[in-house]
């Protein structure tokens, strides 16, 4: 290679680096907000100023809490103790943005995944999930609940909809889903989408509360962070097949979506 040519590929190379390093600052600017958010929020946990933190939480997280039970998750997770926070993922999309990192207090080092949505142009605390150490190393964004977790989660939800179709109104099912699927669903819709279960023996389908559902496939992750979960009970000579769909909303998952198929 020539003096000319070297030159022209040193050219190259300086404009690549800047380019590069250009884009870098943008986007480290563009996601300091969610940073700013959060660690003020963590600052405010730490100093224990209870209606500073609230301010920092979304509305359909502190749909979820209540002072006492948000304190205790506090507490037991060590976030009273707050030192510091490295975030090793920021990403915005629309109106959602999330942090992927671990969080430093006194006494441990916590892996963490922070979401958060923007209301009324603030960005405020979606949900908050203190993960494990492998699946930090694993650099999962979400982490699935263990099994037996699963298993409450499935059954009660199945539970739920058993009370709903006793009471022949899906008003229970609606309040205990997440506030997402409760901005885009009514308890009319719900009504007309279960509705054939109405007429069914309620006595067939109470036998759901005394079984264990059997498990399709294991619960996944899907591109958009919801867990998928399917499965089935054996009512006598009929079958009842489910699939359900979990966001993790505040402090843990929430129903946003059911199907219920009854067969033989």
């Amino acid at each position: 290679m020539n003096k000319k040519d070297k030159l022209k590929a040193a050219t190259f190379f300086c404009s690549l680096f800047l380019i590069l390093g250009f884009m870098l600052a943008a986007y480290f600017h563009f996601t300091s907000v969610l940073v700013n958010t959060a660690d003020d929020f963590l600052q405010s946990v730490e100093s224990k100023a209870a209606n500073a933190q609230s301010i920092f939480l979304s509305d359909d997280f502190k749909r979820h809490i209540t002072e006492s039970s948000f304190s205790k998750y506090i507490s037991a997770t060590g976030l009273n103790s707050y030192v510091s926070a490295q975030w090793s993922s920021r990403s915005i999309k629309g109106n959602r943005g999330s942090l992927v990192g671990v969080i430093t207090t006194e006494y441990r080092v916590l892996p963490a995944t922070i979401s958060l949505v923007k209301e009324d142009a603030q960005w405020k605390i979606y949900s908050l999930q203190i993960r494990t150490e492998q699946s930090q190393q694993n650099e999962d964004i979400r982490e699935l609940p263990d099994q037996q977790t699963q298993l409450l989660l499935a059954k009660e939800a199945l539970s739920t909809f058993v009370t709903s179709v006793q009471q022949k109104s899906m008003q229970p099912l609606f309040n205990s889903a997440a506030a997402i699927w409760q901005k885009n669903i009514t308890i009319n819709k719900l009504d007309a989408a279960f509705e054939r279960f109405y007429s069914e023996d309620i006595t067939l389908l109470s036998q759901i509360n005394n079984q264990q559902p059997v498990f399709e496939h294991v619960a996944k992750l899907d591109d958009e962070g919801f867990m998928l979960m399917a499965g089935f009970y054996t009512l006598e000579a009929q079958k009842l097949s489910f699939e359900q769909r979990y966001i993790y909303e505040g402090l843990g998952w929430k129903l946003v979506g059911l199907d219920v198929r009854l067969g033989q």
